[in-house]
């Protein structure tokens, strides 16, 4: 059978198994995809064949370029021009680079939002962090945290820094941000501490709204720099 008519059988197959199960196989590869990086199955820089994985977890190539697709809004995987996908790199050095530059400039601005936010950003403060406080942090048995709470969390960074009053400054926090995402989700694999991450964020929440702005910078300092020790010993 020539084996573009192959791929249209199993492409049909995939779209008829989403419609029996509710479950579609490119949620399941997603998700399958996502663990094995987290795990460090795939390890950073691991390029990411369409062929291979469709025979891996045998799809079709097109259910394993929308996982992949999906994986790259979520920053954990990256794209390159004539070289395909791959797992995004990290190091120990990219890492404190990385802490020393949000430190910088998300706490920038952090202040100039204390200072300038109206009544609106104080709502949309506190609107942000109760949609965080109420987004399930983990899903049982899957490594990271969920989709959900990722989303939230980003959404109340952005919300600190919304009324910094420089649409270029917010842009290059949230690329900062983006890039700290597969940083971020690996520090859960570490071993358990005490460290309440819940708390960190009603910190930040509490200071922002009671405009203390020196104070609300240097909780937030820590909050990064809590994240990156968390990796000691998870970096080669």
């Amino acid at each position: 059978m020539p084996n573009h008519r192959i791929i249209e059988i199993r492409e049909h197959q995939d779209l008829m198994v989403s419609r029996a199960t509710g479950i579609t196989r490119t949620q399941r590869v997603y998700d399958d995809i996502r663990s094995a990086i987290l795990l460090g199955t795939f390890k950073p820089g691991t390029p990411l064949r369409l062929a291979e994985l469709a025979e891996r977890f045998d799809v079709s190539m097109s259910v394993v370029r929308e996982a992949l697709t999906r994986l790259a809004e979520q920053h954990l995987v990256a794209l390159a021009p004539r070289s395909g996908f791959r797992v995004v790199e990290i190091s120990r050095q990219d890492l404190a680079d990385l802490v020393d530059m949000r430190i910088e400039f998300e706490g920038m601005a952090l202040v100039r939002s204390v200072e300038r936010g109206d009544l609106a950003w104080q709502a949309n403060v506190v609107s942000a962090h109760h949609v965080l406080e109420h987004t399930p942090f983990r899903a049982p048995g899957q490594p990271g945290t969920t989709d959900a709470w990722a989303e939230a969390h980003a959404a109340f960074h952005d919300a600190l820094g919304a009324a910094c009053g420089s649409p270029r400054l917010l842009a290059f926090t949230r690329m900062l941000r983006d890039s700290a995402e597969l940083y971020r989700q690996i520090s859960g694999r570490g071993p358990h501490t005490d460290r309440d991450v819940a708390e960190e964020h009603r910190r930040l929440l509490e200071l922002a709204v009671a405009r203390r702005a020196d104070e609300a910078r240097e909780a937030l300092k820590e909050h990064f720099l809590l994240t990156a020790r968390e990796l000691d010993g998870l970096l080669d």
